[in-house]
């Protein structure tokens, strides 16, 4: 007999959500001399957004800011390298900036989000491919969802020139692929 077909997860309460940074994880992979990937994340972010009524837009006001000066790699020299003014140059910008326009849903449990992301300065076009995992109550009561986004950039789109070509062809092209795991609390009236 057949396994009975997963059920996709009910959609969250409308309502403001914050994000859990203990339980939010923005990571990435970027390509390394042609043929390899380097891994990292950043392990400081916050952010709001709002779930609508709305199944079909189902997001709106989104805003998340990163520590530009918590990467990690787990390699502390390439960190120190990456936070300098070769790469993301924290002590003159020390936040990356996601701010979500318009959502739009393209299957019962997954979105696209529109957006602009802006690293060093620099504000680009950004599409997230947004899929809800989950909602939940917490043992405190409070209701918690759970989402999974990603998208790819290209380094170049951003000013991140750095060893370009050596890193990710004379073309640059979609070079850094990235997830962010979000767990969110929404937020009751008044808080």
């Amino acid at each position: 007999m057949p396994e009975p077909a997963e059920r996709p997860p009910a959609l969250p309460p409308a309502g403001h959500y914050r994000l859990d940074p203990q339980h939010t994880f923005a990571q990435f992979g970027v390509r390394h001399m042609l043929v390899g990937q380097v891994d990292g994340r950043f392990d400081s972010l916050a952010g709001v957004f709002v779930v609508l009524d709305d199944p079909d837009r189902l997001f709106e006001g989104i805003d998340v800011r990163i520590d530009a000066a918590s990467i990690d790699t787990n390699v502390a020299a390439r960190d120190e390298d990456l936070r300098s003014g070769r790469f993301f140059d924290v002590a003159s910008f020390p936040e990356l900036a996601f701010r979500g326009t318009e959502s739009r849903r393209l299957a019962e449990n997954a979105w696209t989000i529109t957006g602009r992301l802006t690293i060093r300065a620099v504000t680009r076009p950004v599409l997230l491919e947004t899929v809800v995992r989950g909602t939940t109550i917490d043992p405190h009561g409070n209701t918690r969802i759970g989402l999974s986004a990603r998208t790819a950039l290209a380094r170049a789109d951003f000013d991140l020139t750095t060893e370009l070509a050596q890193e990710s062809g004379p073309e640059g092209g979609l070079d850094i692929e990235v997830q962010v795991d979000v767990e969110a609390v929404r937020e009751e009236a008044g808080q």
